[in-house]
């Protein structure tokens, strides 16, 4: 089984940690990169070269306004976008569909699913 390629997108430096430490303790095998994009351009570059399965970013980041994210998601079909509520428990996940955080696996259930 290969490991799941999750892109982080550069938030807060504590959201950043929480994620990635909650990923590594997972049972799920994970390869964790943090991106280093600034604009839409940066990230679909990084996503050609990476090819990473999931993006994860914050709501409150510009990347993750619906309609910054429609070019991404038309050019990599296959690829899950998680956008995460930095003030609520709410998950965006893009060609899926919203989902409600109550417990801390929710998150890495979502980044699994096939």
């Amino acid at each position: 089984m290969t490991a799941t390629c999750v892109l982080i997108m550069q938030q807060s430096e504590l959201l950043d940690q929480a994620l990635s430490s909650m990923l590594r303790s997972s049972s799920f095998d994970h390869k964790i990169i943090t991106s280093v994009a600034h604009n839409l351009e940066e990230l679909m570059a990084e996503i050609a070269d990476l090819m990473p399965n999931v993006i994860v970013l914050g709501e409150s980041m510009p990347l993750a306004a619906r309609d910054t994210l429609a070019p991404l998601l038309m050019a990599y079909t296959e690829l899950k976008v998680i956008v995460v509520s930095e003030d609520t428990n709410w998950l965006h996940v893009f060609h899926k569909k919203d989902l409600l955080l109550t417990r801390q696996s929710d998150l890495l259930d979502i980044i699994n699913f096939d």
